[in-house]
Formats: C-alpha cells, structure tokens, sequence
C-alpha cells in the first residue's frame, strides 16, 4: 500500500508538471508574458517582444535586445542580440549587429556572426545568406552546399528547395544532386501524408508520396492535409472537406477554415467561429468572432471587443477575454 501510495504521488506529480510545462505566449497593452493553462501569469507581461517556447527556451526582447527566458522565467541567454528566433535542433539563430550566426543553449557562439541573414536548422542543415547568395552549412559552420542561389529553404525528408540566379525552383537533396519534385505548395509541410500538385488548368490536384495521381486537378484552393482530410475550394464556392482521394467529406457551406489540430479545426460560417471534428462535424457550435487552431488541447478565441482568451476542447472559456492580437497564439 505505500509502495503504491508512493507511485501515485509521483505520477501525479508527473503530471502536474508536464501540464505547468505548457504556457501560451500573450500581449497585453502592447507588452508581452507567458500564461499557463489556467489562466495564471508564470512570466511577467513586461517584455517588448517575444515567441514561444521551442527547445524549452523563448526568444524575448527587452530594453531592445533579445535574449532568451525558460519556463520558470529565468533569463537563461542575456539580452544581447538584435534580432533571434527559436531554437531548432539545439542550436539557435541570432543577429548581431549586421550579421547572424549561431549560439548553443547555454548562449555559446557555435558559428560565428558572418551570414547575411540566416534559417533555424533542419535536418543537420541550415539555409544561409552570404555575399547575396544562399547556401547550407552543417553545425559545425562548415558549407555543404555553396552559396550559389538566390533562395534556400529548411530541407525535409532530404529534399531542399531552392531558386536560382534565373528565379526557377529546383529541389536538391544532402549531396546538391538536383532531383525532381512535381509539387510546389508542400515545400516546408511537416509529416504530410500526400503531396499536391497543380496541372495546366492552374487547378490543383492530389498525389502520392510516390507520385500516383490520386485526385485530377480540379481544386481552386486545397489546404495541407491533416488526418487524411483537407479544406478545399471550387471556383467562388465556400470551403468543404475532402479526403485524399477526393471523396467530399463535407458539402462546401463554411465561409473560411483553419488547420486541424487536436482533431478539431476552427471554421467560419454565418459570420461566427465554431470548430468541426474532422469525422463528426461540429464539435463546439460557432459563437466566436474570431478562432484559431487548437494545441495542446486550447484554442485562441476573440470577443465582440476584440480581446483574446483560450477554450478548451470542450469549448469552455478557461482563460477570459483579456488579451490583445498577435501572430504567436498557443500553447506550446
């Protein structure tokens, strides 16, 4: 009976922890804090500008530099650098001055500041600018892919996308072989399922990872797939619902909608906000004026007035109305 006592007490608290590890980004007279899922402040509303947690570390701006602040709040990185984003694969991208390089968690120069400008790591590689020109370099700051394109983007599943001195897109993978990829919107989509296409009636269709066609273009505007289903558009109709063979889930009746997340999706219909699950339809009836997706079980909702509060999945107001709009909403 005590060992189980014991177990009990440890996985609660277990739990709890996982649960106050969540905090969602939030603005309030134009400074920015972190909230929990109860609604309580964990990091003062004090801050000029942030993002949220990724890598266990938010980028934050104070007295007009960035440094970077851990769930309990404490400034882990000084405020330092002009400009810095998320950490990705442990290592993250900041400018100093007129350029970007690279620091470790602990705050360490990795790659030294000389790139124009520069992206988050993605799978051992990262997209950089130097002298006008994009290429890929690896953690150790080391070039694997020359600085010979006007663009470069994150690689994924070994593919990256990239423009050249003309403007044309090609795909090249680790070794800078050029392969072809008959798709152009799914270029950073993570864990897609399927790809689309576009044909040359400008409409869009649906393709297999191995290329199969499994749709024929016919879609005017097709959202990324999640749960095998995806938001589609005909011409000036409303949005409906298809999976990724095309068979219509739901007939078009929604205005406007948002991604899937928490197997919910946010929608708009007779000028309110509501949220549909992906198999059974509407989940919490639409009563919002404005709505974005669902993470970690909470959604971002707004009022009359404008001001911002969170619902969970069963659409109750856990955290009120008393946040303003910005472009990082959600719990992570």
């Amino acid at each position: 009976m005590r060992i189980l006592f014991l177990i009990l007490i440890v996985g609660l608290t277990a739990g709890q922890a996982v649960a106050q590890s969540v905090l969602a980004l939030v603005k309030k007279a134009d400074k920015f804090g972190f909230i929990n899922t109860e609604g309580n402040i964990s990091i003062p509303i004090q801050y000029e500008d942030a993002y949220s947690f990724h890598d266990g570390l938010a980028p934050v701006k104070l007295d007009g530099k960035w440094g970077y602040v851990d769930k309990s709040g404490k400034t882990v990185i000084p405020h330092q650098f002009d400009e810095a984003v998320w950490f990705w694969e442990g290592v993250g991208a900041v400018k100093k001055g007129d350029y970007w390089g690279f620091i470790s968690p602990t705050g360490n120069t990795v790659i030294p500041f000389e790139y124009e400008y520069a992206f988050a790591f993605s799978e051992g590689l990262a997209a950089v600018v130097k002298d006008d020109r994009s290429g890929y370099i690896d953690k150790t700051g080391k070039t694997v892919i020359p600085f010979i394109y006007n663009d470069a983007f994150d690689f994924h599943k070994g593919i990256g996308p990239v423009t050249d001195t003309l403007g044309y897109i090609k795909f090249i993978d680790k070794q800078h072989n050029e392969i072809e990829k008959p798709y152009l919107n799914q270029l950073i989509i993570k864990k897609a399922t399927v790809l689309t296409y576009y044909g040359k009636n400008e409409k869009i269709g649906i393709k297999g990872k191995r290329g199969k066609v499994l749709t024929e273009p016919k879609y005017d505007a097709l959202s990324s797939f999640k749960y095998g289903k995806a938001f589609y558009k005909i011409e000036d109709s409303k949005y409906g619902l298809v999976n990724k063979c095309g068979k219509v889930i739901f007939n078009p009746m929604y205005d406007d909608a948002g991604g899937f997340n928490d197997k919910l999706a946010p929608v708009k219909i007779d000028g309110k906000w509501g949220y549909i699950h992906h198999r059974k339809g509407f989940k919490i009836s639409p009563k919002f004026v404005r709505a974005g997706s669902f993470n970690n079980k909470m959604a971002p909702v707004a009022n009359e007035e404008g001001f911002w509060g969170f619902i969970n999945i069963d659409g109750k107001l856990v955290v009120d109305y008393l946040y303003e709009e910005h472009s990082d909403m959600g719990f992570y």
